[in-house]
């Protein structure tokens, strides 16, 4: 097998082709581009070596990474140029993370301090500048959390209409209406209002969710319902959800001395779950 990793745009000093199209959350195209080119790749490659089926591509995306992956799936539907794909510690619907008071206290302001001073600032500070209001700016300058950010930096830059509008297109889950969990209100759970399933149901591929449940950063509200397995039913049944108790975010220690194994579990986690697809289809 083989690895492919695509870097978002404007990250890791990679350069913006297209002037003023700076990264944010609910672009899916970057996906389905990269996805496509190695689809064409790897079909080219079995015919060359005149192999009967080529290589599935799977994806597998990480907390920012896999709230896109999810939201191209899902958008997507019977288009989706991958074969499969696993998104873990990555919001369905993004929307509730609005209510993690918690969150935006407690762990947001590190991370926050971090993508304003390298990211904003650091390598694009000339593109907000340029489309923010000098009020914009100094607020954004300002902020102490993710959501603070988005809607200072994100929202006004790429003109949404405000912050659940660009949680509501950055997530596979945004379009569902009502949204579960009471959105506004913290205190208790609504029971499920939503006639409809949304986007998520036009999921085509086997698709993997992976998330702890005292994830700090990306709260367990984020899988959009508090009935997982009608959330599994959905649509064709592609679905599949795996909640465990503890791991935090992008985490899942093991042992001890958690640095001898790194990320074991939740790769190997993915890389079973590709397999599994692999082989079910040949």
């Amino acid at each position: 097998s083989t690895v492919v990793v695509l870097i978002a745009r404007g990250m890791m000093d990679t350069y913006i082709t297209n002037g003023w199209n700076v990264f944010h959350g609910a672009r899916t195209g970057d996906v389905d581009i990269a996805a496509r080119a190695l689809k064409r790749g790897l079909d080219s490659l079995a015919k060359a070596k005149q192999k009967p089926q080529r290589q599935i591509l799977g994806g597998v995306g990480y907390s920012m990474g896999a709230i896109i992956l999810s939201n191209y799936v899902a958008r997507s539907g019977k288009n989706c140029a991958l074969d499969a794909a696993v998104a873990v510690s990555g919001g369905l619907d993004m929307r509730q993370q609005l209510n993690f008071r918690r969150s935006m206290r407690l762990w947001q302001p590190m991370l926050t301090f971090g993508l304003r001073e390298d990211i904003l600032i650091g390598k694009y500070a000339r593109h907000y500048k340029h489309r923010l209001t000098s009020g914009q700016f100094l607020k954004m300058l300002r902020v102490t959390s993710i959501s603070h950010l988005d809607v200072e930096a994100i929202v006004n830059y790429n003109s949404f209409e405000n912050l659940v509008h660009y949680y509501s297109e950055m997530s596979a889950m945004g379009d569902r209406y009502p949204p579960e969990f009471n959105l506004f209100d913290d205190d208790e759970s609504s029971a499920q209002n939503a006639t409809s399933w949304g986007r998520i149901a036009n999921v085509s591929i086997p698709f993997a969710v992976i998330q702890a449940l005292d994830d700090p950063l990306v709260g367990w509200r984020t899988v959009g319902t508090n009935d997982p397995q009608a959330l599994a039913d959905s649509g064709s049944g592609n679905v599949f959800l795996l909640l465990t108790k503890a791991g935090g975010h992008v985490g899942w220690p093991l042992g001890a001395n958690p640095k001898k194994y790194g990320w074991k579990w939740m790769n190997d986690a993915a890389q079973s779950f590709i397999f599994a697809v692999d082989k079910a289809t040949r």
